[in-house]
């Protein structure tokens, strides 16, 4: 498997994570998610728009974020994105979650035969 390839699996895997994440210090519309995720990896880890929308649309639905609209200048207004309570729960386990994977993980690949995890 190219790393590539490997990287662009862990990305999709927690673009949820990483909007949360976002979305827990402030709301946020769309663009700003993108661009601020790029900013705060110096580019390594980008979201693409077509991404983006599914996901803060499966987390409207299932209540944990909330969206309003914001009028900027005269006629132009952005869609904000606001996290819930239970948005913020959800963004708690998830990283718990993500943390004991990731541990997981790296004793699997430190393991050797007969060890197991504990």
């Amino acid at each position: 498997m190219k790393t590539k390839t490997l990287t662009g699996t862990i990305k999709k895997a927690v673009i949820e994570l990483m909007i949360l994440k976002l979305l827990s210090e402030e709301d946020m519309y769309g663009y700003q998610i993108t661009q601020e995720l790029k900013k705060r990896s110096s580019g390594q880890f980008t979201i693409l728009e077509g991404s983006m929308y599914p996901i803060l649309y499966r987390l409207t639905d299932g209540g944990y974020v909330s969206f309003y609209d914001k009028k900027i200048g005269i006629r132009q207004t952005r869609v904000y994105y606001h996290i819930e309570p239970s948005g913020q729960k959800y963004f708690q386990d998830m990283l718990m979650e993500f943390h004991h994977s990731i541990h997981v993980i790296q004793f699997l690949l430190n393991s050797g035969e007969g060890d197991t995890y504990e």
